[in-house]
């Protein structure tokens, strides 16, 4: 039987019998980079290679092995040509994609600032609830910084700041734990410790230090109505106490105050102390003759004797004791070994 072939069939003969018994995969299939990541696309053995990058040849990418990385090459489609036996064919387009994040950004909780510090740093009262959370998707090779150097086993992503400073972390994603990044600032916060009122007794009033702006007295717990000044007359014996308003939410009420009728006390005794509160100069002023051989002491509140010596004759004594802590001491006065009046309770602030 007699055959005939026309040109459009002699072409479609000719491309089949091109077409070649193989087709060149790549390998990963379809990675997704994390931040700073390469891999390795590979294929299999074939005499010839050609790796082609959105369809255009990529000079001397001619072996089985052709290196991409997430920054230049993340969001690309690559493709591979082979040769094997004088047959060339052409692989899938592949597409090599890379993870995007947001940068890393922290999130403030827990108490809100009482106020903002000269270079717009929060500023909270000591012991005030203060978190630093950052936010996802950053779970992992978490490190939290205070002023530079790594704080030993802050490595969640919630930090509870109880000290001032400047702060900082980094964090990696899950899907990519070793592409760490870091905030790339710091966040101040600065901490106000509380004004603790004192309570000094002056005369037969008792005073608080320092002044305020708005005083609330209190009697064995109980609110003295109307008691809205520094100083309030105390002839009652019992326990007092104080809260006073510095303007700007650190403070605490004063420690009590014990009295067993200042009014008494201070007709049985012969001298009167000042300042009190001082910062640590103190003047001893004696009414009427002095004993000879009157010895003063300075005690701590449990009793013991810090400081000590005999009363000058003329009747004023000054005292330095700028060297001990701040807290509450006890002048007394003896004469052959017994005292001369209650002992004056005073403070020494800073």
């Amino acid at each position: 039987m007699r055959k005939i072939f026309t040109l459009p069939g002699l072409l479609l003969a000719g491309a089949i019998s091109a077409q070649c018994p193989f087709t060149p995969t790549i390998s990963p299939n379809a990675p997704i980079l994390c931040p700073g990541e390469t891999v390795e696309l590979s294929t299999q053995e074939y005499d010839g290679y050609q790796w082609f990058k959105e369809g255009q040849a990529i000079p001397g990418a001619d072996s089985p092995i052709l290196m991409v990385d997430y920054f230049n090459d993340s969001g690309s489609s690559f493709s591979l040509q082979a040769t094997l036996d004088g047959c060339t064919e052409m692989s899938a387009s592949m597409l090599v994609d890379g993870w995007v994040f947001l940068p890393p950004f922290v999130i403030h909780e827990g108490d809100e600032p009482i106020s903002t510090g000269p270079f717009g740093e929060p500023t909270y009262c000591e012991g005030a609830d203060v978190q630093l959370t950052l936010g996802m998707p950053y779970t992992e090779s978490i490190q939290w910084t205070l002023n530079g150097m790594p704080i030993p086993g802050a490595n969640s992503p919630t930090l509870v700041v109880t000290e001032a400073g400047s702060y900082s972390v980094s964090g990696a994603p899950a899907v990519c734990p070793n592409s760490v990044s870091p905030l790339g600032l710091t966040i101040d916060v600065a901490f106000m410790p509380p004004i603790h009122p004192v309570i000094s007794a002056n005369d037969d009033m008792l005073c608080a230090f320092p002044q305020g702006e708005f005083y609330q007295w209190y009697f064995n717990g109980e609110a003295v109505p109307g008691s809205d000044a520094a100083c309030i007359n105390a002839t009652q014996a019992g326990l007092w106490t104080v809260y006073v308003d510095y303007g700007h939410g650190c403070q605490v009420i004063s420690e009590p105050y014990l009295t067993v009728g200042l009014g008494e006390m201070m007709a049985m005794r012969p001298w009167s102390l000042y300042p009190n509160p001082s910062i640590g100069l103190v003047t001893v002023a004696w009414y009427g003759d002095i004993p000879p051989g009157t010895y003063w002491s300075v005690q701590d509140i449990a009793g013991r004797q810090l400081r000590g010596g005999f009363m000058p004759l003329n009747g004023m004594l000054q005292l330095d004791l700028g060297e001990l802590p701040h807290g509450t001491y006890l002048f007394q006065a003896a004469h052959s070994y017994k005292a001369l009046g209650p002992a004056t309770r005073f403070t020494i602030i800073r």
